[in-house]
């Protein structure tokens, strides 16, 4: 996940029901599922289906992706996304230092064509955060720009993982919000645009106003908790709900 500081946006906030998620430990490499694949529901389903557990937990080089839920550690560092038994997963990012900022671990899940979304609702709560308040939803907005039917290019690993390898001919938009309740995106949300770097919101981008966008973009949305350096940001992402024109 390409790291930025956090940009302008107009996102309608509201206030979400709190559910209560396990808390699981594990160890220091990738694991599978805490929950058993006929049981998935909620948003550990749609990443199932069709997403990723994916990391950004040490700069550009660490950017990561896998089928199975992670739990990662390097020294003092630890990156998590895990599956509770409710649906909702459990993310967590420890010591993850402070060059790039914004370093955050979480996941991605394939919304479709771009023209399609009306809003997208994620519910989330924090557990843990050494920051005043809630800790920080960095949420980014991949879009397919080169129509290739992937987002940005990947090379696999011999452990089952994929480790990035650039998104130059494709793009992402940047948002960030406390993990508190709810947070929807909607046709007045703006986002910044990493590779055409503008903002537009999602009514321009579907619009077709930046270049290469439009609404028969193929998109998808990455959900990860930020780490300011030092300390664990812990919150758990609860709902993801998308409402279609």
């Amino acid at each position: 996940m390409t790291s930025h500081k956090p940009v302008s946006r107009r996102s309608v906030l509201r206030k979400g029901a709190v559910a209560t998620g396990a808390v699981v430990f594990g160890g220091t490499a990738v694991v599978g599922s805490s929950v058993a694949h006929d049981e998935q529901s909620g948003v550990v389903a749609q990443i199932e289906s069709h997403g990723h557990y994916a990391w950004f937990p040490l700069g550009p080089e660490s950017w990561g992706r896998s089928a199975t839920p992670y739990d990662m550690q390097d020294g003092d560092s630890r990156w998590l996304a895990q599956p509770q038994s409710d649906g909702s997963v459990r993310c967590l990012a420890q010591n993850l230092g402070t060059e790039p900022p914004n370093r955050n671990t979480g996941f991605d899940v394939h919304l479709g064509r771009l023209g399609t979304i009306e809003t997208v609702t994620v519910t989330s709560r924090t557990l843990r955060t050494p920051r005043w308040g809630p800790a920080e939803l960095f949420l980014g907005l991949y879009l397919d720009k080169d129509d290739s039917g992937e987002f940005g290019n990947w090379e696999p690993n011999d452990d089952g993982t994929e480790s990035a390898l650039g998104s130059d001919t494709d793009d992402e938009g940047l948002l960030f919000s406390a993990a508190s309740g709810e947070v929807t995106i909607d046709g007045d949300t703006v986002f910044r645009l990493i590779n055409a770097g503008t903002e537009a919101t999602l009514t321009e981008l579907q619009e077709g106003t930046v270049e290469g966008i439009s609404g028969e973009t193929l998109a998808a949305l990455y959900i990860g908790v930020i780490n300011g350096g030092e300390g664990t940001d812990e919150v758990v992402v609860e709902d993801m709900h998308v409402s279609r024109s």
